[in-house]
């Protein structure tokens, strides 16, 4: 996931590159000047539309790969400098993207825009306006789209150093085959990583590519139905509910809406955001600082035990409930009616937490005592049947003693002695 990840975000430059050259900052002209490139420029229409559908793909492959390396337990003997950068990368290209929704100048874009201002000027604590260097009035006009412009073209680059940064830290020396880093001696002639990307990535990708075209191919006829819908569906659903603008967030914004949707306060809804992205950047730092004292203890590999896997495919579940359905109002308990909200989304957000901060760095620790448990329990379980069995044996020996023995009594009656057989 990691090359196909790369190539997305190549190919979102280059897209960007080329838009930036048409685009003007006024709110009132983006829309009708995109048109006109769409009409007037030879395949404007198509790289605007691999520009827009190239953000869903970053943000696929980005939880793909976070997925996969979680899975194979890379975080147990990365480099925690390069899982960091990782984790601060993912957080500038949620910047990026806020820049890019904001230029588009829709209804969205403004609605995007007074959020972010908002969270902005909250973290700020609310100083006299604040958030003026980049927010302006907290609304589209020509002057915060002109800042907007300005950054998001110029973050991008920031953020690509640093993948480059994440790579050399993460993948210089890495073996994706085994999920685990290899030192490099310098006596091959290719470093492992690209031998890797050349023999498993390339081909994991052509997998890949496959399946995608054959999923549309056979779920979606028409184009249309495949620009927006595919990554915009449950958009309008429930609107008698939602508490704020019937109008729903991109699905990879979600996640962080709804943290702000069901906190009882704002700022416990930004507490538990930015907690999110630090489990995912420290996992190594995380999983070190728990294991420190079970360092004897062998690490099991998830695909290989069953608790683990099920673990993880209930995250998998709890990331895509969260990113595909829009909490409808705070959580708050009423006397008659009781908690109030929709509850798989609240679990889902407390499982996703659960286990990024406690569960996934706690497996090995648990099933070896599970293990011990259940091997003690095992033998002390046999040595009770054995036992009673050699009990149940003992009594059988003495019987059969007794029963080849002819014991006989005597009675006299009336001066005459009668022999009774007991036993045969």
């Amino acid at each position: 996931m990691g090359l196909m990840l790369l190539l997305t975000i190549v190919m979102q430059l280059l897209s960007g590159f080329f838009l930036a050259w048409y685009y003007i900052p006024e709110p009132g002209l983006v829309i009708e000047l995109r048109e006109e490139m769409f009409n007037d420029t030879r395949f404007g229409a198509e790289v605007f539309y691999m520009h827009l559908r190239g953000v869903d793909t970053v943000f696929f492959f980005t939880y793909l790969h976070i997925m996969k390396k979680i899975y194979l337990k890379n975080y147990v003997t990365a480099e925690s400098d390069g899982w960091l950068l990782g984790g601060y990368a993912f957080f500038i290209f949620h910047v990026i993207v806020v820049f890019g929704i904001s230029l588009s100048a829709t209804h969205l874009s403004d609605l995007t825009l007074t959020i972010v201002a908002n969270i902005v000027w909250s973290v700020m604590f609310f100083i006299h306006k604040g958030y003026y260097i980049l927010f302006t009035n907290r609304h589209l006009n020509t002057d915060q789209l002109t800042r907007f412009m300005v950054l998001h073209y110029f973050v991008p680059w920031y953020y690509l150093y640093l993948v480059k940064m994440h790579v050399f830290f993460c993948h210089e020396s890495w073996d994706s085959d085994s999920g685990e880093n290899v030192y490099e001696d310098k006596t091959g002639s290719y470093i492992s990583y690209f031998y890797d990307v050349i023999l498993k990535e390339l081909q994991d990708a052509w997998y890949w590519t496959l399946y995608v075209f054959l999923y549309f191919w056979m779920h979606h006829f028409t184009p249309a139905t495949v620009n927006y819908f595919f990554f915009e569906r449950w958009n309008i659903s429930e609107l008698d509910e939602i508490r704020f603008y019937a109008v729903a967030p991109h699905w990879y914004f979600r996640p962080m809406m709804g943290c702000l949707t069901i906190s009882p306060s704002h700022y416990e809804g930004l507490s538990w955001f930015g907690l999110w992205l630090l489990l995912l950047a420290a996992l190594p730092i995380i999983n070190n600082w728990y294991n420190t004292s079970h360092t004897y203890l062998p690490v099991i590999p998830m695909q290989s035990s069953l608790l683990q896997t099920s673990g993880f495919i209930i995250f998998m579940f709890s990331m895509y409930t969260v990113a595909s359905m829009l909490p409808c109002g705070r959580y708050y308990y009423e006397p008659e009616g009781g908690y109030v909200g929709n509850p798989w989304v609240k679990v889902s957000f407390q499982y996703l937490f659960l286990y990024l901060g406690w569960l996934v760095h706690n497996f090995d620790l648990i099933e070896h005592y599970a293990f011990n448990f259940i091997q003690t329990f095992t033998r002390q379980c046999t040595k009770l049947y054995d036992r009673a069995n050699l009990k149940s044996k003992a009594s059988l020996v003495n019987y059969s003693q007794i029963e080849n023995q002819k014991l006989t009594t005597s009675i006299r009656f009336e001066n005459t002695n009668y022999n009774l057989k007991l036993f045969n």
